[in-house]
């Protein structure tokens, strides 16, 4: 599609992409950028972190984020893209979703490592622990309604985009689901 390889192009060039929705509201962020699959596309291609925003709300300010962490590459990329806007925020939580510690994350306390870094530049962090539950609404996105954040940030696609596609997963579910802006990386 051109307008999807253009983006691509000029996305390379740019801090951040953004998603942002007119006309009727979409049911999700992810449908609010454009074509179907150009949030995607632009997370997989761009090299730059993409903002979604939902399309029934608003955002004025951005002072409680929550941070996914699993100590993946991905993750490293999404806290260094939004560092600017860590250090400003109110408050900073990292989330830690498991109970097992991260092969990748070489402290003894897993998200003790990023919140130290974070806590070095600045900001108002804290680290929180959660079990993976089967409910219906994960708890990456359940979590960031009980801390009332404003902002998720997010590595994008940890596993194959193809693997994604076909048995689903956290990137493809907050596309889906996110009722808050998402800055995600890759």
């Amino acid at each position: 599609m051109e307008v999807v390889a253009l983006l691509e192009r000029r996305g390379r060039r740019a801090c951040v992409l953004c998603g942002a929705g007119g006309g009727r509201p979409p049911k999700s962020a992810a449908q609010t950028a454009g074509p179907p699959g150009l949030a995607e596309s632009l997370i997989l291609s761009s090299g730059r972190p993409i903002i979604l925003f939902p399309p029934d709300r608003a955002v004025s300010q951005v002072r409680r984020i929550l941070v996914a962490w699993n100590a993946t590459r991905e993750s490293v990329r999404a806290v260094a893209d939004a560092l600017p806007l860590l250090v400003k925020a109110d408050a900073v939580e990292v989330l830690i979703v498991g109970d097992e510690r991260d092969a990748m994350d070489q402290s003894k306390e897993p998200g003790a490592d990023v919140a130290r870094h974070l806590a070095y530049h600045g900001a108002h962090v804290g680290v929180h622990r959660i079990a993976p539950t089967a409910k219906s609404r994960p708890p990456l996105l359940s979590r960031a309604a009980a801390f009332g954040a404003d902002l998720l940030v997010m590595g994008a696609y940890g596993h194959s985009y193809v693997s994604e596609w076909m048995f689903g997963g956290v990137t493809r579910t907050v596309f889906h689901e996110a009722d808050l802006p998402v800055l995600m990386s890759r």
